[in-house]
């Protein structure tokens, strides 16, 4: 399902990266996406449910969460490793990345795991993060 992505900061995202980004608490409050009820039903999700994320720049699978905001055909993410591997980089000369009004599209993901930190540093990057 078409969607437009929409990234920023929450409360429970600032929070929990204080304790450590390495954290089951931090994972959870960001290894997420915000989705209105009536997309959810569309997409036959249910809140819990594991969805990807994918763009132009790539995909990720996180956890689908009720929106606080019912937004049809938005999709919210704080910003996280997680939400950077479907936001991309270029600026397009305006020095602000693709965090806003970015078109993804949105499946369903059961079965799928969800990433740790850890394993997304060593898959995406090839890098070994120490706990």
């Amino acid at each position: 399902m078409k969607m437009t992505l929409i990234t920023g900061t929450t409360v429970t995202q600032a929070q929990s990266k204080e304790a450590s980004k390495l954290s089951q608490r931090y994972m959870e409050n960001v290894a997420m996406c915000e989705i209105s009820d009536s997309d959810m039903e569309k997409l036959g999700i249910k809140p819990g449910d594991h969805v990807r994320i994918s763009s132009s720049f790539g995909s990720v699978v996180v956890r689908a969460v009720k929106a606080k905001e019912q937004n049809e055909g938005i999709v919210f993410m704080p910003p996280s490793p997680w939400s950077n591997l479907v936001t991309g980089h270029p600026t397009g000369g305006t020095g602000i990345p693709t965090f806003k009004s970015l078109e993804v599209e949105v499946e369903p993901a059961p079965g799928e795991p969800i990433l740790s930190l850890q394993e997304i540093f060593k898959k995406i990057y090839g890098l070994e993060v120490e706990t």
